[in-house]
């Protein structure tokens, strides 16, 4: 049985929340915190998806990023934007209040990829969308705290950061534009190591920074971009909302954190969501 393209890039994207989701299992068994984090991960990410680069396209590689061009730049700088504005949201807030406004990213997606790309917003979509971020809403709600104004405008940097990334991405969907992925790593690792101590990073937390790198941000990376090739944009944004409700789940089954009724009430609308999505897109290819 062939799936539709659309159901191929529900399940890329898929898989890449799944390897997103890991990272707060890992960061459990690491010293480092905050901006050494984001240095050694987008470094290993880079080295990453440089090697997976150069793995499939060989002696092309470089034409692959020069194929990108001016939009696999921006695109990188948005990924990189984001990736130090999440730092910086949780150290001005609390963390749920942070989630809560990063998540509203797929309601950025679906408006610029109206406006950019006339990409209509189906009413089964819509509803699939506001559904999570109620179930958002509710995982996070026991943690709410103070809003911040910095807080608030770095957690809503990131959510305009990603839409907008991600109707880039599906712009470019002719192209291979996992090289924006690269230069995304790129560009955060620059960024940050000027406030980090290298020598300060403990040995033993290299190989779980190459781990979030390699597999939590570089393939994740790799195959949500795979993803955006198939899907609308406001559907890969609302699918990655599956991030908040297996970050619990890992925790809760190799780190004996016990999730909250709220975060299992929460996860569990966010996944009626997903649901949702997951079968009006394969509604619309059949009828299609």
């Amino acid at each position: 049985m062939l799936l539709s393209s659309r159901l191929q890039g529900t399940l890329f994207v898929l898989a890449a929340t799944l390897c997103w989701s890991m990272a707060g299992l890992i960061v459990r068994h690491m010293e480092s915190q905050g901006m050494p984090v984001v240095f050694a991960r987008s470094a290993f990410m880079a080295l990453a998806v440089g090697l997976y680069l150069l793995m499939i396209h060989r002696r092309y590689t470089i034409a692959v990023f020069a194929a990108a061009g001016r939009t696999g730049v921006i695109s990188g700088l948005l990924l990189g934007a984001s990736f130090v504005m999440f730092i910086l949201a949780i150290t001005h807030m609390p963390v749920a209040n942070a989630y809560v406004l990063m998540c509203g990213s797929p309601l950025v997606s679906a408006l610029l990829a109206r406006l950019w790309l006339g990409e209509k917003l189906s009413p089964a979509i819509l509803a699939a969308i506001l559904l999570a971020l109620l179930g958002i809403g509710v995982m996070f709600a026991e943690g709410m705290g103070d809003m911040t104004l910095a807080g608030t405008a770095f957690g809503l940097g990131v959510a305009i950061a990603f839409g907008a990334n991600v109707v880039l991405l599906r712009k470019k969907r002719h192209i291979d534009m996992v090289p924006s992925a690269f230069l995304g790593g790129l560009f955060s690792a620059l960024a940050t190591l000027p406030f980090v101590e290298l020598s300060a990073i403990p040995l033993g937390d290299l190989p779980w920074l190459a781990l979030l790198g390699f597999v939590q941000l570089g393939a994740g990376l790799i195959l949500f971009v795979h993803g955006t090739r198939h899907l609308p944009s406001a559907e890969a944004s609302l699918l990655t909302l599956g991030e908040a409700v297996m970050a619990p789940v890992w925790v809760g089954l190799f780190a004996s954190e016990i999730p909250s009724f709220y975060t299992v009430a929460g996860g569990l609308i966010v996944l009626a969501a997903v649901i949702l999505q997951t079968v009006a897109t394969q509604t619309a290819a059949n009828r299609g």
